[in-house]
């Protein structure tokens, strides 16, 4: 079989890379002059910048981590200060506990909310013919509305830039369903252990934060080295539409068309739509409800000792409601070696996503002064930066809204046939590690066709 995967972002790369290795020849079509979308690495000033995602958990199975162990990627741990975390919240910055006796020294929560949290295990599940629920619905029914608001909620900003309200349980935070599912957090992780009592080991578990030397850029350029000539840079697909007599699919590019057996649609929803609209308009329609939300990086470099040594470590998030303007921030050289000179400073800020889409239509200037004051008034940085850039990203966080995967499957169904798959973020997942992940399933839809 001859496949297009249109989108040369990493779910399209390794979408391609999986088809490869079962048999399939996939040619990667990517509109821009790189491979790789968000995702990419570059060093200005001495400093090293993430273009998007820099860092992955070491858990995934089947994701990032397993994937560079494929293509000889070497990947690094974060460093030991990554365990220490803060939430901004009632004008403080907070630290989260990392054991029992720190949280019940904690000041993140009263002791009314303290003991809501504790009470997780007594209270029943929720019906499972139920329809889904947002995670922060969830999250103050299970623990209560003050760990729903200091602890679930900011999490939920630092991985989709979005109001838990918002995001869909049982798409935005699978694990937490799964263990719903099994009755509560504390019921679904006794009964987790259980299931996996006498499971064969192999070996050791990779646990934490990981991210290849060198940034992120370096899983691209393994996928793009192992994939050749496959990958066609430059070329910009304008309609795909299906071929029902030949079985396949017809591409346009440019004022030509190439004809494949399938398609995966490794693009935002957006781009997908306007690809089918004339041929597939079911699909068109159905992937409207789609969306992603803008989002815009702000790095700052700053000399040695301009922070805090009690400050060294992940970051912190913000709570909704609060006057900062920024959304988190990662301590980038407290996390990785060589993201920074000798001793300086590298603050990565998020701004704009769900929460706070008009920030991302302010200006490099203002932006970066909402980031100075910020950092200064939380974590105490001290002194002028000497680095300062912006990325920003006009579809940059996918949101997974409540009835997410309802919709997904009409999209799915819509696709298939068609002889099109759907991949990419905002789709069957966000994470990098999701993305990776689903090429598998990818493909099984493209063999679910036949010859």
């Amino acid at each position: 079989m001859r496949i297009a995967v249109i989108g040369g972002g990493i779910a399209g790369l390794a979408a391609a890379y999986r088809l490869g290795q079962a048999g399939v020849d996939a040619v990667v079509l990517e509109a821009g002059l790189r491979a790789g979308g968000v995702v990419g690495t570059s060093k200005v000033d001495g400093f090293v910048r993430e273009h998007a995602a820099n860092a992955i958990l070491a858990s995934g199975v089947d994701g990032v981590a397993d994937l560079a162990d494929e293509l000889g990627v070497e990947m690094v741990a974060s460093s030991p200060s990554a365990k220490r975390r803060w939430i901004w919240i009632d004008g403080a910055l907070r630290e989260l506990p990392s054991n029992p006796i720190a949280f019940a020294k904690s000041e993140l929560l009263t002791w009314r909310g303290k003991l809501a949290l504790f009470a997780e295990p007594l209270r029943p599940a929720r019906d499972r013919r139920l329809t889904d629920e947002s995670v922060h619905d969830w999250a103050t029914r299970r623990l209560g509305p003050e760990a729903a608001r200091a602890l679930i909620a900011p999490f939920i900003t630092g991985i989709y830039a979005a109001d838990a309200r918002e995001v869909s349980l049982a798409a935005g935070m699978k694990a937490f369903a799964a263990l719903e599912a099994d009755g509560g957090l504390v019921r679904g992780m006794l009964m987790k252990m259980i299931r996996g009592r006498g499971a064969k080991s192999h070996g050791p578990k990779r646990r934490g934060l990981i991210a290849p030397r060198g940034g992120m850029q370096a899983i691209i350029d393994a996928l793009v080295a192992k994939l050749g000539p496959r990958v066609r840079i430059g070329t910009s697909v304008t309609a795909v539409r299906p071929d029902r007599a030949a079985g396949g699919v017809a591409i346009a590019i440019g004022d030509k068309i190439e004809r494949f057996d399938g398609a995966v649609l490794a693009v935002s929803a957006k781009t997908a739509a306007k690809l089918v609209s004339a041929d597939v308009p079911g699909l068109a329609a159905a992937l409207g409800g789609f969306v992603r939300a803008p989002a815009a990086l702000v790095y700052l470099g700053f000399a040695p000792g301009a922070l805090p040594p009690d400050r060294e470590g992940f970051g912190f998030l913000v709570a909704q409601g609060e006057a900062l303007r920024l959304l988190g921030c990662v301590i980038e050289s407290s996390l990785w070696p060589g993201r920074a000179p000798d001793g300086a400073v590298l603050l990565r800020c998020i701004f704009g996503g769900a929460r706070d889409p008009e920030a991302c239509a302010l200006d490099d200037a203002a932006l970066i002064a909402h980031a100075k004051a910020d950092v200064a008034k939380a974590l105490g940085v001290t002194g002028e930066p000497i680095h300062t850039s912006v990325v920003r990203w006009a579809e940059g966080v996918a949101q997974l809204p409540v009835g997410h995967h309802e919709r997904l499957a009409v999209v799915d169904g819509q696709a298939r046939a068609a002889r099109l798959v759907m991949a990419g973020a905002g789709m069957h997942g966000v994470a990098l590690n999701d993305l990776v992940a689903d090429a598998r399933r990818v493909v099984a839809e493209v063999r679910g066709w036949g010859a």
